[in-house]
């Protein structure tokens, strides 16, 4: 296999790990927003009046990051970081072997973080105090 072969085949693959990550990105984000609207559904069947409804049940969720996030963010960042490095390296110093080692390696440390955001887990914050006002 060519350099050049190779080196287009691991760009496309970025490219389409690239595609994967936002997609999971998004896949979590519309399940962390159906579990709260269930949530405040459940919280109305039962009588209760959700926390913040005049301001809007925003303001509640909207806390610090969760480290699992934050270790998506920055490894998405370090994985671009590292393809970016490999291409400028592989195409200026016409070495793809070099650029796809010195890039890919700094790839590598971004999908650690990643593979971190994905397997180690928040732990659960201590719930606010829930009200037993009823509507009747």
């Amino acid at each position: 296999m060519q350099p050049e072969e190779l080196f287009s085949l691991v760009f496309i693959v970025g490219m389409f790990m690239g595609v994967f990550i936002i997609y999971m990105g998004l896949r979590q984000r519309s399940e962390q927003l159906q579990m709260r609207h269930r949530e405040r559904m459940a919280m109305i069947e039962k009588g209760q009046i959700p926390l913040n409804e005049g301001a809007g049940d925003w303001g509640r969720h909207r806390q610090a990051s969760p480290p699992s996030s934050m270790s998506l963010s920055i490894g998405i960042i370090i994985v671009g970081l590292g393809l970016a490095l490999a291409t400028m390296i592989s195409l200026a110093g016409d070495s793809p072997e070099i650029g796809l080692g010195i890039g890919g390696a700094i790839a590598i440390v971004g999908a650690a973080f990643i593979a971190r955001s994905v397997f180690v887990r928040p732990q659960a914050l201590p719930e606010p105090p829930r009200t037993t006002d009823r509507i009747d």
